[in-house]
């Protein structure tokens, strides 16, 4: 179970560790402008250093350089005497967790950027965080499945919001109204070397929500994809855990073009629904983490959704 304390840092296993991460992670869309956007920041605390991105594209682009607006930064500070759930950065970031709702499901975002682009946002939980270690959230955190290398060994969850407010690129200003998905881990994390895996969600609106993580191996299994390790399906404020999945991809090189999933819930209802993409593009986390990333149209029994899909 997800608390208030897991909003701010975690005291690593060893204070020595120079692996030892904690990580944020925000998106927001705008499919009738084709764009997608996210706000990603991993610390290192023993090291007192730092990584923050903001990175957000418009349409279809297979490299980075195509974004619509990138900010990535490798060597940031940590501040001192600052916490997770209240921390503004050298890069114009300020993240704070707001008191509503127990203190655990409610963010707001502002970023002051360069060239006259700003970010104003509220991240409205729709749900509980979703704990991946937790049996009476998640169906297989108890069966020896597989999590994302050592990266979510300590602790991860994922979380279903309502995105609200302003986003400002180059001077022009797009209101954003989406529902879309957080997340934030904490244990050792290492540079390179670590296992591919697929992080997406699609929403129906406020009522319906379905979040899954694979493994991924691109080059193994051609289009299908690998074992399902987490999910759920979130409706109209309940959470069900997946407790099988499935799926496939289509592929243009590595950046996935539409995907087919099926999933069954604890609740021992199947969803099959499909995605295509309507904006892409290529990211860089960090040095050893390439992220293929969709903003995709998802289709349920007829329904249209949006979400983002993230092969890294």
């Amino acid at each position: 179970m997800i608390t208030v304390a897991d909003m701010k840092f975690h005291a690593p296993e060893d204070p020595n560790d120079h692996l030892w991460s904690e990580t944020n992670y925000f998106s927001f869309h705008i499919p009738e402008a084709q764009l997608n956007g996210n706000i990603y920041s991993l610390f290192r605390p023993t090291l007192g250093v730092m990584t923050s991105f903001i990175h957000i594209w418009a349409g279809k682009s297979n490299n980075h350089q195509g974004a619509l607006y990138s900010d990535g930064r490798t060597h940031l500070p940590i501040p001192p005497s600052q916490d997770l759930d209240d921390y503004t950065l050298a890069n114009g970031l300020h993240v704070q967790v707001l008191p509503d709702n127990g203190g655990t499901r409610d963010y707001r975002i502002d970023y002051l950027g360069y060239d006259n682009s700003e970010l104003h946002l509220e991240f409205r939980g729709l749900m509980e965080p979703y704990d991946i270690h937790d049996p009476d959230m998640d169906p297989l955190a108890s069966s020896g499945v597989a999590t994302w290398s050592d990266a979510y060994k300590n602790g991860h969850f994922d979380m279903t919001a309502h995105v609200t407010g302003e986003c400002r690129l180059h001077g022009k200003s797009y209101a954003v109204d989406c529902v879309s998905t957080m997340d934030h881990s904490w244990g050792a994390r290492a540079e390179c070397n670590i296992n591919n895996m697929s992080w997406f969600h699609s929403s129906w609106g406020k009522e319906r929500t379905i979040h899954c993580i694979f493994m991924l191996d691109p080059y193994g299994l051609g289009e299908a994809y690998g074992q399902f390790m987490h999910g759920y399906v979130m409706e109209n404020g309940e959470v069900y855990g997946i407790k099988s999945a499935h799926g496939t991809a289509q592929r243009d090189g590595l950046m996935q073009e539409a995907l087919d999933i099926i999933v069954a819930d604890v609740r021992d209802r199947t969803f099959k629904f499909s995605g295509k993409s309507i904006a892409h593009n290529q990211w860089n986390g960090w040095p050893g983490l390439c992220v293929y990333h969709t903003l995709m149209e998802w289709q349920l029994d007829g329904e249209i959704g949006y979400g983002e899909c993230q092969d890294l």
